[in-house]
C-alpha cells in the first residue's frame, strides 16, 4: 500500500520559473530593439553623408563654371533633381534624412548648408559620422547647436558651433563637444 504522506511528483514549472524566464526573455528581446535601433541610425547616418556628397558634387557640377553660387535654393535643387531620398523638399524647406530644416546658402565663391538640428535631434554617434564622411569633401565644418549657414554679407559661408576643419587641418574635441551638444547641427562649407 502507498503511503499516505508520500510526495506527488508533479510535471510542468513552477510560477517562480514561468516569471524569471519572461525577466529573462524581456531583457534579450531589449537588448535587440537597442542594437537594431542603433544599427538604423547608423545606417541612415552613412546614407544621408553619401546622398549630400552626392548632391555637393552635383551643386559643383552645375554652379562652378558660373563661379557664383548666389542662386542655390532648395527649389533650385529640386528643379535639378539633386534631391535624394531621405532628404525631401518639403514646399520650399529642403529636410534632411530625420526631419529638420535644412538651411541652404550660396555666395560668389561657396556654399554652405546644414544637417540636424531641433526638430529631431540626432545622436551623438550619427553626429560624429556625419561630421567625418562630410570633412572629406568640405573645406570648413561646424559642428553644435549654434552652427549655421551666413546669410546677406556672409551667404555661403558657415558660423557658430565648434570649428571642425578649415582646409586640411581638423580638431578631434571640437567635433566632440559640438556633437555633445544638444540638438546637435552640422554645417559645412564648399567651394
Amino acid at each position: 500500500m502507498r503511503k499516505l504522506n508520500a510526495r506527488v511528483r508533479h510535471a510542468g514549472f513552477v510560477m517562480q520559473e514561468l516569471l524569471i524566464g519572461l525577466v529573462i526573455v524581456d531583457v534579450l528581446a531589449g537588448l535587440g530593439i537597442f542594437a537594431y535601433n542603433s544599427m538604423r541610425g547608423d545606417i541612415a547616418a552613412e546614407d544621408q553623408g553619401n546622398k549630400l556628397v552626392a548632391m555637393v558634387a552635383e551643386i559643383q557640377k552645375q554652379w562652378r563654371q558660373a563661379q557664383n553660387y548666389s542662386t542655390l535654393t532648395p527649389t533650385a535643387l529640386s528643379q535639378l533633381r539633386a534631391i535624394e531620398a531621405p532628404m525631401r523638399l518639403n514646399g520650399t524647406n529642403l529636410l534632411d534624412a530625420w526631419g529638420n530644416t535644412m538651411s541652404v546658402s550660396g555666395g560668389t565663391t561657396s556654399f554652405a548648408l546644414t544637417v540636424g538640428g531641433a526638430t529631431a535631434p540626432i545622436s551623438n554617434d550619427t553626429c560624429a559620422d556625419l561630421v567625418t564622411r562630410l570633412s572629406t569633401v568640405a573645406d570648413q565644418v561646424r559642428v553644435g547647436a549654434a552652427a549655421t549657414v551666413g546669410s546677406g554679407a556672409t551667404a555661403g559661408q558657415i558660423t557658430g558651433g565648434n570649428f571642425y576643419k578649415s582646409g586640411a587641418a581638423t580638431t578631434q574635441t571640437a567635433m566632440i563637444t559640438g556633437c555633445n551638444e544638444a540638438s546637435p547641427v552640422v554645417a559645412v562649407m564648399f567651394r
